[in-house]
C-alpha cells in the first residue's frame, strides 16, 4: 500500500512538474528559475523511481521517448534532463522492452494525434481522446489486464495526467489573465516570469 502511494505521488508530481515546465519556457507563464529548479528535483525524483522500480521506469521512459520521436523536447532544460535519463537508464539494464516498444508507440499515437486535434477541427470525441491522451492509457490499461503491470501502474499514470491537466488548466487560466491585463494595459505578475 506505501509503495502505491508513493508511486502514485512520484507520477502525479512528476506530470505536474512537466507541464510546468513546458508553460514556463513556451509560454513564458510561470519562473523560468522555479521551472529549472523543478528539473533538477524531477530528474532525480525520476531516475530514483526508475532504478527501485522496473515497471514505472518503463512506463515513463516509454512517455519520454514517445516525446523526443515527436520532437516535442523543444528546451535545454528538457533536452539536458533527457539526456541525463537516458545515460542513466542505459546503465540500469531495468527496462522491460516489449512493453516499453508497445507504450512508446501509443505514445507517439497520442502525441501526433493532439497536434492534428490542435490544428484541425474534429468531432468532440476524437478531440477528447486525444486531447487527453488516451490511447497510451488504453495500451497501459491492456498490458495491466495482461498482467504485464499490476493496476497500481496504471492508476499512477492517471495521476500523472490529471496532475498534467491540473497545470494545464492553471496555465489557461493565467494566460487568460495576462491577456486582460494587456488589454487593459495593467501589467501582469506573470510578464516577469522569467
Amino acid at each position: 500500500m506505501v509503495q502505491t502511494v508513493l508511486t502514485v505521488a512520484a507520477f502525479a508530481l512528476i506530470g505536474g512538474g512537466i507541464k510546468y515546465i513546458d508553460e514556463a519556457f513556451d509560454e513564458k507563464i510561470y519562473s523560468q528559475k522555479i521551472a529549472t529548479a523543478i528539473a533538477a528535483i524531477l530528474l532525480v525524483l525520476w531516475i530514483g523511481i526508475s532504478i527501485l522500480d522496473t515497471a514505472a521506469a518503463t512506463i515513463l521512459l516509454s512517455i519520454m521517448l514517445g516525446v523526443l520521436f515527436t520532437g516535442k523536447i523543444d528546451n535545454t532544460v528538457f533536452g539536458a534532463s533527457t539526456s541525463a535519463i537516458v545515460v542513466s537508464l542505459a546503465f540500469l539494464e531495468k527496462i522491460i522492452f516489449l512493453p516499453l516498444l508497445a507504450l512508446t508507440f501509443t505514445g507517439i499515437i497520442d502525441e501526433k494525434g493532439n497536434d492534428y486535434v490542435d490544428s484541425h477541427k474534429t468531432n468532440k470525441i476524437i478531440a477528447f481522446f486525444f486531447l487527453h491522451r488516451f490511447t497510451m492509457k488504453v495500451g497501459l490499461l491492456t498490458l495491466s489486464l495482461a498482467g504485464v503491470f499490476a493496476m497500481q501502474y496504471l492508476l499512477a499514470f492517471l495521476f500523472f495526467d490529471i496532475s498534467y491537466d491540473t497545470v494545464g488548466f492553471f496555465s489557461g487560466e493565467s494566460k487568460k489573465e495576462m491577456e486582460l491585463n494587456k488589454r487593459s494595459g495593467v501589467e501582469s505578475p506573470h510578464s516577469q516570469a522569467v
